[in-house]
């Protein structure tokens, strides 16, 4: 946190509530998170990690609101707190099916590309206009146009903040890329100068920004 060190309390009970999670005991977690919430009210770690916890749970009510805790904690981002809201919101507004965001995020505990691409292109087969799925195919992508497609089908899908910004940040390196250093670093300079840019998708295009124009 900006404010101070973390309590040493609050850290151990968010510890143990991991270690409860992980072991399926979900009630358990749930009360070391709030206790370690009371003890270290603006520390959004163990408010991200309850939304989760209700999310693996199926209780989409209660994950939505304590993702949207951590975003009011957190509003230029953290973890995958904005593409949460965003999409539990559009389930929530029948704008994409129930247990989405669940099926979405068996991305993330898989570590094996095929698996991954698979996930992702099942949900755009299904839901095409679901941005961070777009993002996940680009990123598995490796041909330029391709990806190009498939980010261009992301940016159509109205995506959240964190999404939009690595969307952007991935058509500027594939820019880069091609030689085109021009359209890459201005997409770039957009990012960062915008409002909208999570404080990660700012610092990264700082980074390629400088990598770019010191090549």
């Amino acid at each position: 946190m900006e404010t101070g060190p973390i309590n040493e309390q609050a850290n151990l009970l968010h510890l143990e509530a991991r270690e409860a999670g992980q072991a399926g005991n979900y009630q358990l977690a749930i009360e070391k998170l709030l206790e370690a919430m009371k003890v270290e009210p603006l520390w959004a770690y163990p408010v991200y990690d309850l939304a989760f916890t209700y999310l693996l749970m199926g209780d989409f009510d209660n994950a939505l609101k304590y993702y949207q805790e951590t975003d009011t904690l957190e509003p230029d981002g953290f973890f995958t707190t904005k593409t949460a809201i965003y999409t539990l919101e559009g389930e929530k507004a029948g704008l994409f099916p129930e247990g989405l965001y669940t099926f979405y995020m068996q991305i993330e505990w898989t570590d094996e590309p095929e698996k991954k691409y698979h996930i992702a292109k099942k949900i755009v087969d299904n839901v095409p206009a679901f941005a961070p799925a777009w993002k996940e195919i680009a990123y598995l992508q490796t041909d330029p146009e391709e990806r190009l497609y498939s980010i261009e089908q992301g940016l159509a899908g109205n995506p959240d903040r964190e999404t939009k910004g690595i969307l952007l940040l991935n058509k500027a390196m594939i820019f880069s890329e091609k030689g085109d250093k021009e359209t890459a670093k201005k997409l770039l300079s957009e990012i960062i100068e915008s409002q909208e840019s999570t404080l990660s998708n700012s610092e990264i295009a700082k980074v390629a920004l400088k990598s770019i124009k010191d090549n």
